[in-house]
């Protein structure tokens, strides 16, 4: 009888310990905006909490209906570059769910072995595909110089906060509204610079030289 009760507990410490190696991800966020006649976005998350089993990639769904399986980055994103519109995904199909109306969005993490899907406890809301440029209040943002060393200057006012994303889409930086940021600590290349104010998403491109 003894044994069985040894054997039943450490059953239950092997339970929690791997439960708790298949964290869901976190911080997950949406942006979206609009430049006639297309739209972009970014679904952005971040890493499941440490420790956890080694993760070979995340699982996208539109409600429960799963849409797409990301093996290398922590975003989709549809957005538009120097060279073109770049998209990780099915680009503005992915706002055609349900009609093209909202729907909740969440993300899930899969480790091996197994695979094993995690849990999820954050999503986010998709408002679905802008039709009419009128619908939505999208200005350029103000930056200068452009191309800049780092430190750019920021014209627009009345500003909440300022989000800088890699021109892969993954997030490196949010920082409060101020009319100079300082970005000369990051690597050189393409960024996309988005101003969030309460009238709305200001958007635009800056190259890191």
């Amino acid at each position: 009888m003894k044994t069985i009760t040894l054997t039943f507990a450490i059953s239950l410490v092997f339970a929690f310990q791997s439960f708790g190696q298949i964290n869901p991800v976190q911080n997950l966020t949406w942006e979206q905006w609009y430049e006639f006649p297309n739209n972009f976005f970014i679904l952005d998350w971040d890493e499941p909490e440490q420790p956890h089993d080694e993760i070979v990639g995340y699982n996208i769904y539109r409600e429960d209906d799963f849409y797409i399986f990301i093996s290398d980055e922590t975003s989709i994103y549809n957005i538009e570059t120097i060279n073109g519109i770049e998209s990780n995904c099915g680009g503005v199909d992915f706002l055609l769910y349900n009609g093209g109306g909202g729907f909740n969005a969440h993300v899930t993490a899969v480790y091996n072995p197994g695979p094993v899907e995690s849990d999820y406890i954050e999503t986010v809301y998709v408002g679905g595909a802008v039709i009419n440029v009128e619908d939505f209040n999208y200005q350029k943002a103000i930056i200068y110089p452009n191309p800049s060393n780092g430190i750019i200057n920021i014209g627009n006012k009345n500003l909440n906060k300022i989000l800088v994303y890699h021109i892969s889409g993954k997030k490196v930086r949010e920082l409060p509204a101020n009319p100079q940021i300082d970005l000369s600590d990051i690597s050189k290349g393409i960024y996309v610079i988005k101003l969030i104010s309460d009238e709305g998403i200001l958007v635009d491109k800056i190259v890191l030289k």
